[in-house]
């Protein structure tokens, strides 16, 4: 019985906005948990980091407010991550429903953060980043990640002034998007670590690429903690709210 009220509480909150961005109105799935295939993916996790599906975060629209009445941008819950320190690294993702999703097919890409740290703090914090393994499909190279920094990113990519103790948009799809490659792959001219590329640019040099093994956030390793938690991860028309009780999928109403 406790359980059938929760999720009845779940569902009524489904698409209360977040301040800043303005998160889409959210269509209501019929089966509103339905079996999504999200977790923690061990093989891409080490040390004593944990990622977990919470209540809340609630924000506050500015470091001064009492209380913190800024919802999460979806439902009452999202993804949390703690992560202490440059050992911890961990993977929370999907290695099964994207499988075989071309590159050049994915035009929307975002998702919410919410870092939980001092504002005298918050400058040095890396938060977690979006993870896509493809299979280039390009001469020799059969695997690599692609991987989105939100931190490096500038708008409309990322919000024109980050902030912390609040939940904000951040769009890997858009221009001035920041990405690179894990592995090289033959051809591709820049989109490293040391100097990344836009989404439009990567899609551009990788037409035929396509997801293998697996969609993620990311946290660490050597990037230093992180305390915070994500949601809303939008993939198209496809949007995917991490929630208390599970991952919901429905489409958002633009």
């Amino acid at each position: 019985m406790r359980f059938q009220r929760f999720a009845a509480c779940a569902i009524v909150f489904t698409g209360l906005a977040a301040t800043g961005a303005v998160a889409p109105a959210a269509a209501t799935p019929a089966d509103p948990y339905s079996p999504e295939k999200w977790g923690v993916i061990g093989r891409n996790s080490a040390g004593n980091a944990s990622a977990f599906l919470r209540l809340g975060p609630w924000g506050r629209d500015t470091p001064t407010d009492p209380a913190a009445t800024q919802t999460p941008p979806y439902g009452i819950g999202s993804l949390g991550f703690i992560v202490g320190g440059d050992a911890d690294h961990i993977q929370f993702g999907n290695e099964t429903d994207f499988a075989g999703t071309r590159l050049a097919d994915i035009d929307v890409l975002r998702y919410w953060i919410f870092t939980a740290a001092d504002e005298d703090v918050f400058p040095t914090i890396n938060p977690p980043t979006l993870n896509l393994e493809v299979d280039p499909n390009l001469g020799t190279a059969d695997y690599t990640s692609l991987v989105y920094l939100p931190g490096e990113s500038t708008s409309p990519s990322a919000p024109a002034v980050r902030a912390a103790g609040r939940w904000q948009r951040y769009d890997a799809s858009a221009v001035n998007s920041k990405w690179y490659l894990t592995r090289p792959v033959p051809g591709v001219m820049g989109c490293t670590q040391a100097s990344p590329c836009s989404f439009a640019l990567l899609k551009a040099q990788l037409p035929d690429a396509a997801i293998s093994f697996g969609v993620a956030f990311n946290k660490g390793s050597q990037d230093g903690p992180f305390f915070g938690a994500v949601d809303g991860l939008q993939i198209n028309d496809a949007l995917y709210d991490f929630e208390p009780l599970g991952v919901r999928r429905y489409q958002p109403v633009l």
